[in-house]
């Protein structure tokens, strides 16, 4: 993920990637929101699904919400990262008050005032990737890759 694409100037290996990689692939471009906080002592017991309530409540998916992901320490389960998704055309114009209206939404649930980073989000899907059958995966992986799907 790079934050400024005109500053980031391209290595020879990427160069060497992107001359192999198959450009049907490529989505529309992705904005990624990274919010990191401190979840309230006591408050850790199942803050993914927390995090997940407040989410569909909001209806961001109208306002181009794509796919949301809750990371939780391993070694510290207070310490948490909502990873956010965005179609950029639509994140980038409302950037500042979409960032800030989900750290607001966040709010009650930090002890401390959550971080917000932009970026702007390059997937990245290994060759071996694009050989996975439905075979390969196991119900519940079936079931998230239909939820991302139905999202859009």
């Amino acid at each position: 993920m790079y934050l400024n694409r005109e500053v980031h100037r391209k290595s020879a290996s990427t160069r060497k990637y992107e001359a192999n990689h198959d450009s049907g692939q490529s989505a529309s471009p992705v904005a990624a929101l990274r919010i990191d906080f401190v979840v309230k002592p006591g408050d850790t017991s199942d803050i993914a699904c927390a995090v997940a309530n407040l989410l569909a409540q909001t209806g961001l998916e109208h306002r181009g919400l794509k796919a949301s992901m809750v990371l939780v320490s391993d070694r510290e389960p207070r310490l948490v990262t909502l990873l956010t998704l965005w179609d950029a055309e639509r994140f980038n114009p409302a950037r500042d008050r979409l960032t800030s209206w989900t750290l607001r939404l966040l709010a009650p649930l930090a002890d401390k005032p959550p971080r917000a980073h932009t970026s702007v989000a390059h997937l990245l899907f290994t060759p071996a990737s694009s050989e996975l059958t439905l075979s390969d995966l196991r119900p519940t992986e079936i079931a998230e890759l239909v939820e991302i799907l139905a999202a859009g």
